[in-house]
């Protein structure tokens, strides 16, 4: 029977207000849930969820097995599993950098001075007497009038290059973004610049404060199996890799010159490349296999307007188990990192699901693969989504959540890009909460998660942060516990759960993201990046192509 216009417009107006009711008003979290969620993920049982090994196989049982409970559906064509296929590489430690010429011949050791791997598909790769070129920065920059590599023909040479950017080595505001990172001072651009400028290899000088971690978690990071997109990025040079700041500085005095002298002046506009006079030779001897790892994926389908989607994101993967230095296992357990995400996907999950009325939109829920070996799993699903990017109205990513208390505040990785970032705060101040900016912009964090291959794809998209202010806590002590996680847990064994965790803040944090979300669910508009932004001609020719 056709209703009269007036009962459909009431109803209309009733089921606006009851959206809008529920947006306003967020559900309860359940502490129990998001512990029993990070014990389980973190435990000795889950090995550390390593791509392809037991622990992922428990892992993406464990999360479709909550998804399947909480009545979502599963995503990827009636599964909950979409397949990622990798091939996973991996470096016998045997390798030596011999650095000849200069005043003295150098072997830096594997491990110790230096890390370096692959990411060309092949079970030897080796450079033979490559020269040494110091670079600068490794960056090409037109918009910021910066060229390190101009006049320099690289082709079967080895650029060292200096980490972050010059604007964190300054702290100038008008150069670059200041003390703020930019995407030229993530290790992958340095990488991606250095291929495209023919170079047969690249070593960066790791140094804590402007990498953003200690060398461990270079180590860490890049020690044993690690994994690339299938078929791999063979453009990429032969070898790339780090050098500990004091093997930089050997290196340089071997060959008659001062790194700090150096670094200085490569901070500086008009500085020029300086052949080191040394050639460097190194092998690397690999293992390399196709792995097929998973991204689990679920859905809230929309009352309204099922096909436009609102993603929430976090990584299930760690680096698995590996040989301590006394030769005995360790394993990597990753409660914060990222148990407490996925944690709190699942918790969001539940909630959606059992929140009335349905949202407009959908909301996908996507728990992605090998986020540690370079944002991979969620790459992936960006060149495959299984709804179109045009029709993904934003994505909140969770990595790394707030275990220690209740604050007056949040963060969001990064400088603000989009008008998602005023959605967020929306949120925030209905809760009583302030959005404070990144606390530490020079760790270039917006550029170290998920959501940022969302943005690389065009869709407005953020992490979430602890706030600093907390609770009944004196000043700076919450960026105190940030650094002191950084430096004694983080991609470490030590990223252990702890059952004296204060999850008050975790789910202050749900509190946002779910208001956040369900109002970008409910509404019509969009968010929409801001015109300095590097993603909006990306998202403008998405939404083109769409219509």
């Amino acid at each position: 029977m056709t209703k009269p216009i007036a009962t459909i417009a009431v109803s209309v107006m009733c089921t606006f207000a009851a959206g809008a009711l529920a947006a306003q008003a967020p559900p309860g979290f359940d502490d129990a849930n998001i512990r029993a969620s990070i014990r389980t993920l973190s435990s000795d049982e889950f090995a550390g969820r390593a791509p392809d090994t037991i622990g992922e196989q428990k892992t993406i049982a464990y999360i479709a097995g909550r998804f399947k409970a909480y009545g979502l559906a599963p995503a990827d064509h009636g599964s909950y599993f979409q397949d990622v296929p990798l091939v996973q590489i991996t470096a016998a430690p045997d390798a030596t950098l011999a650095v000849a010429g200069g005043r003295a011949p150098l072997d830096l050791r594997y491990g110790e001075d230096m890390m370096v791997y692959t990411e060309r598909l092949i079970q030897t790769v080796s450079l033979q007497s490559s020269p040494l070129v110091f670079a600068g920065y490794g960056i090409v920059a037109p918009e910021y009038h910066w060229n390190d590599y101009a006049g320099l023909d690289v082709r079967g040479k080895t650029v060292v290059v200096l980490v972050n950017d010059p604007g964190y080595a300054t702290g100038d505001p008008a150069l670059f973004h200041g003390k703020a990172m930019t995407y030229y001072g993530r290790w992958t651009y340095k990488y991606e610049e250095a291929a495209r400028q023919g170079a047969a290899g690249i070593l960066i000088v790791h140094e804590t404060g402007p990498a953003g971690y200690p060398w461990a978690v270079v180590h860490n990071s890049m020690i044993g199996a690690r994994e690339e997109l299938s078929p791999g990025n063979a453009y990429r040079p032969a070898i790339e890799g780090w050098l500990t700041r004091d093997a930089a500085v050997k290196l340089f005095a071997a060959a008659g010159l001062n790194f700090e002298r150096l670094a200085a002046a490569a901070a500086r506009r008009g500085f020029a490349p300086v052949p080191l006079r040394q050639t460097v030779s190194v092998s690397l001897h690999n293992t390399v296999r196709s792995i097929v790892s998973h991204n689990v994926v679920a859905l809230v389908r929309g009352a309204a307007r099922p096909n436009e989607v609102v993603v929430y994101s976090a990584h299930w993967d760690h680096f698995g188990t590996r040989k301590g230095p006394d030769g005995k296992p360790q394993i990597f357990h990753g409660a914060v990192d990222n148990g407490s995400g996925i944690a709190s996907l699942l918790e969001l999950a539940r909630v959606f699901a059992a929140t009335r009325p349905r949202p407009a939109r959908s909301v996908l829920f996507v728990a992605t693969t090998s986020e540690e070996q370079g944002l991979l799993g969620a790459a992936y699903y960006a060149r495959h989504p299984l709804i179109p990017l045009a029709d993904t109205v934003a994505d909140l990513n969770m990595d790394v959540m707030n275990v220690y208390g209740a604050t007056r505040d949040v963060e969001v990785r990064g400088q603000a890009m989009s008008t998602l970032d005023d959605d967020l705060r929306t949120a925030a101040h209905d809760l009583g909460l302030v959005v404070r900016p990144d606390a530490e912009p020079e760790k270039g964090y917006y550029f170290r998660a998920d959501h940022f291959e969302f943005a690389k794809a065009g869709v407005p998209a953020l992490s979430i942060q602890d706030g600093t202010d907390f609770v009944g806590r004196p000043a700076g002590w919450g960026l105190a516990q940030l650094r002191d996680y950084t430096r004694f847990h983080y991609h470490k064994p030590a990223d252990t759960y702890n059952p004296h965790w204060d999850l008050a803040g975790l789910r202050q944090e749900l509190q946002v993201l779910y208001l956040t979300g369900r109002r970008l669910a409910d509404q019509r508009s969009r968010p929409q990046w801001y015109a300095d932004s590097p993603f909006r001609k990306v998202r403008a020719a998405e939404r083109s192509a769409a219509h």
